[in-house]
């Protein structure tokens, strides 16, 4: 039965060629714009490379302290790191991050310099973020409190400075200093905001990185990355918010205010101001009803098609039940015909996804993000595009979509009886 329906279907596709073109294209056109949506939302929250450990993250950036009628925002600071975290007995790694501002980088006489913004860090941060090291190593903890001048740069920078990824032990000069090249990683793409950068220091060389705000208060300039002990992401996430009421018990004058910190990886994606909490309910309903709008609007375009040319089919559908055929078959094959044509322009819609994303990389991934490192190329790669959840999600989108579209004016044409149905075109 299945055979017959799908040759009957390839026929009608034959048969009527322009409604078979539009209602593809219509098809494919939906479909691209929902998988470039929902592609965009996978590359800001799956794991990826370097950020393989999105999923397990407790994540800690921005913070308020609140003191009568005044407040103070920002980020968190580095005395989190020396005073907070080694009592924290469900913290396996944590990474310390600074983002400077762009330095110039000297590629000698003669030659153009290049403008970089480094990120400033600590040697756990090898652990929390998987960098796949093309020579060399990362520097450890004793080079960051040595304040060891050594760096670790990507395969682009080494291969503008040297013409080679074989730079271990060069060095180069940044603003006037000179470091050391210890290790060469693969690219990291802007579209990982957080390790999105070309050079790596240790932390200790940024004096502004490691300073408070104000004296007592834990407002400062680095964020921070936590993987827990044995998953207890949760427990590690209350082990924080007790120390910083511990530390608020001690004085009536100030309070620091988290705004429902620690995070998700994911949730942190969406908060970017330091003195507010992002409104999930307002996101979510806005991402929703984009989505509704781009099924729903071409549904009912479609829907409207398949109803014209359901009516123009009422005298073959009057034929086939006066031979026997059941509501249940004719409805049955006018769902595959549908579905048929559907999963084409899905394969289109899908491939033209990509397209899209892979050609328009820059400016679609700002759209999701308010604030992208400068400097740093906008690659896509196939991990960030090509994988089963993708796929799966442009699949049910085809099923929606042919559901909503076909049915709907398909059960309105099997009610007629067959004496209307034979009679409709004359």
């Amino acid at each position: 039965m299945m055979k017959y329906y799908f040759k009957q279907a390839c026929t009608m596709i034959k048969q009527n060629k322009l409604f078979s073109f539009i209602y593809i294209l219509g098809t494919a056109l939906s479909i691209a714009l929902v998988m470039t949506i929902f592609i965009i939302h996978y590359i800001k929250f799956a794991p990826i490379y370097p950020e393989y450990n999105r999923n397990e993250t407790v994540v800690l950036k921005r913070m308020t302290v609140v003191s009568g009628d005044n407040n103070n925002s920002g980020s968190v600071s580095y005395q989190f790191l020396t005073n907070i975290a080694p009592k924290l007995t469900h913290l396996k790694h944590i990474a310390v991050t600074y983002f400077d501002e762009s330095q110039i980088l000297e590629r000698g006489i003669g030659k153009e310099s290049i403008h970089v913004v480094p990120f400033f860090i600590n040697s756990d941060y090898w652990n929390v973020f998987t960098f796949n090291f093309i020579e060399g190593s990362p520097f450890n903890e004793a080079d960051v409190q040595s304040v060891k001048r050594d760096a670790v740069i990507s395969k682009h920078i080494s291969e503008q400075l040297y013409a080679t990824t074989q730079s271990i032990g060069k060095t180069f000069e940044m603003n006037g200093e000179e470091y050391r090249v210890c290790g060469v990683v693969a690219n990291v793409s802007s579209a990982t905001p957080v390790t999105a950068a070309d050079i790596w220091l240790p932390i200790t060389l940024q004096p502004d990185a490691l300073t408070n705000s104000i004296p007592d208060w834990y407002t400062g300039g680095v964020e921070y990355y936590m993987l827990p002990q044995d998953g207890k992401k949760e427990e590690l996430k209350q082990e924080i918010i007790r120390a910083f009421d511990e530390i608020d018990n001690v004085t009536e004058e100030w309070k620091h205010d988290l705004m429902n910190q620690p995070d998700d990886y994911w949730v942190s994606t969406l908060r970017v101001w330091s003195n507010m909490a992002p409104d999930f309910g307002e996101i979510f309903i806005e991402i929703g009803l984009t989505l509704l709008a781009l099924i729903l609007i071409p549904a009912i375009n479609l829907s409207g098609m398949v109803s014209f040319r359901m009516s123009k089919r009422m005298e073959e559908l009057g034929v086939r039940k006066a031979y026997g055929a059941t509501r249940s078959n004719l409805i049955k094959q006018v769902l595959w015909e549908n579905l048929l044509l559907t999963c084409i322009g899905g394969a289109l819609g899908l491939l033209l996804s990509y397209l899209i994303v892979l050609t328009s990389s820059n400016w679609i991934l700002s759209i999701f993000n308010d604030f992208v490192t400068e400097g740093v190329r906008t690659s896509i790669t196939p991990e960030m595009i090509f994988n089963p959840a993708i796929f799966f999600i442009a699949f049910g989108v085809c099923i929606v979509l042919n559901l909503i579209s076909a049915l709907i004016p398909t059960l309105n044409a099997m009610r007629h009886t067959i004496v209307y149905s034979l009679n409709t075109q004359k």
